[in-house]
């Protein structure tokens, strides 16, 4: 393998095949509403203009490409406050994440032989320091 060559996981690579299939499908519907049968006097002029569909389609692709959500998408997100993506629910997931369940606290004391802890902080009003449980590589007990 040369040294310029990059190694994309099978998630990146998953990605790059999708980006590229997207922007082919632009580039098809595109070029078929552009290179249309009949020329108008907009055609010889240059000035064509795209069409609402056209702008919807260019900017949902964009979106597809940088995202991995559509427009709706963006929108479903932002009324519900989760993160939604279709692509997601096309690979298998759900469509909107799961919000993380919060791990209550632990409050850990030295104790005689051991360490010792609780959920609530100080449960035995002993007025001990809180220690780092389990122990960190730059803290020690």
């Amino acid at each position: 393998m040369g040294r310029c060559q990059k190694v994309y996981s099978r998630f990146d690579a998953k990605r790059v095949i999708r980006q590229r299939i997207l922007a082919g499908l632009f580039a098809a519907l595109l070029g078929s509403g552009v290179a249309g049968c009949s020329t108008t006097m907009s055609d010889i002029t240059g000035t064509h203009i795209f069409t609402g569909g056209e702008w919807y389609l260019a900017f949902d692709v964009i979106s597809i490409i940088n995202t991995d959500k559509t427009l709706v998408d963006h929108v479903v997100s932002l009324s519900t406050g989760k993160d939604c993506s279709t692509i997601r629910k096309i690979d298998g997931k759900s469509y909107c994440k799961k919000d993380p369940v919060p791990e209550t606290p632990l409050y850990c004391y030295r104790t005689l032989a051991a360490v010792s802890c609780y959920r609530t902080p100080d449960p035995y009003n002993t007025g001990a320091q809180t220690v780092d449980w389990p122990p960190t590589r730059s803290r020690s007990l």
